[in-house]
């Protein structure tokens, strides 16, 4: 049975290849972007659905989850959206620095609140999540819920 990976920000770089090279290892992959209307690359690939997600949006969050769960067991959920915001640090505005941390931070911390009862419910998944300065923090579910009980 083939393994499902759940990826946010895939319209483009680190997402886009992820869902890619996941596809091409016969993984189901959801690939998630705020217009999938306006992907043409993978809509191509037979194994990605294409759901609309903006991390920001808590309603749409919950949405999309719930979508992709329909769909059958996530193993895997990659929080990728974000982006970096260029320039020096005292020029930016409040709704900047707002807008990046609802992103970057608040945003991964609601996909992964989603998917929590769907990993403990199956005691196993992995969330992945990279940085807006490239690093990478892979944390399995597993220490996660050992560490609860």
């Amino acid at each position: 049975m083939s393994k499902t990976i759940f990826i946010t920000g895939a319209s483009s770089g680190l997402g886009k290849a992820t869902a890619l090279l996941f596809a091409k290892h016969n993984w189901n992959v959801i690939a998630t972007m705020i217009k999938p209307e306006n992907e043409t690359a993978l809509a191509e690939v037979a194994n990605i659905t294409l759901l609309p997600l903006d991390v920001t949006n808590v309603a749409q969050i919950e949405g999309t989850v719930n979508k992709a769960l329909g769909l059958g067991k996530i193993d895997v959920v990659f929080n990728n959206a974000g982006y970096g915001l260029a320039g020096p640090f005292e020029g930016a505005t409040d709704d900047q620095l707002t807008n990046q941390l609802n992103t970057n931070l608040l945003g991964v911390m609601l996909v992964t609140q989603q998917f929590l009862p769907h990993f403990r419910e199956n005691k196993a998944g992995t969330f992945i999540t990279t940085t807006s300065i490239g690093g990478l923090i892979t944390l399995p579910f597993n220490s996660v819920y050992h560490a609860t009980k």
